[in-house]
C-alpha cells in the first residue's frame, strides 16, 4: 500500500513537472511514457502498453477532475485510479523494473 502512494505521488509529481502548460491527457502519457521509458529501459513493447495505460489513467482522471463529485470524492476516486495504474505497470515491467521505479518514487517523495 505504501508502494501505491509513492508511485501514485510520483507520478502526480512527474506530471507537475511536465505541467508548465496545461497539457491533453494524450501530452500527459506521452510524457510520463517517455520520462519511464529512458529510466526503466522499457521495450517497443512495454512502451506501447505503459502508453495505453498511463492514458487510460490520464483520461479518467481528466473526467474526475471536471466532474461535480466533492474533492474528497475526486482524490479517492483518483487515488483507486493511481492503484489500478500500479497494478497493470507492475504486470508489464520486470521485477527489477518495477522495483527501479519504486525507488525512484520513494527518492522523489523524500526530496
Amino acid at each position: 500500500m505504501k508502494a501505491i502512494k509513492i508511485l501514485g505521488f510520483s507520478f502526480l509529481l512527474g506530471l507537475t513537472s511536465f505541467a508548465q502548460q496545461v497539457q491533453t491527457p494524450e501530452q500527459q502519457a506521452q510524457a510520463l511514457t517517455q520520462s519511464q521509458t529512458t529510466m526503466l529501459k522499457l521495450t517497443t513493447a512495454q512502451q506501447e502498453q505503459v502508453y495505453t495505460i498511463h492514458l487510460g489513467v490520464a483520461q479518467k482522471n481528466q473526467g474526475i477532475m471536471m466532474s461535480n463529485y466533492s474533492e474528497d470524492q475526486k482524490k479517492a476516486i483518483i487515488k483507486s485510479n493511481e492503484e489500478a495504474r500500479i497494478a497493470m505497470l507492475k504486470n508489464i515491467l520486470t521485477a527489477e523494473q518495477f522495483a527501479k521505479l519504486e525507488k525512484a518514487a520513494s527518492e522523489q517523495r523524500n526530496h
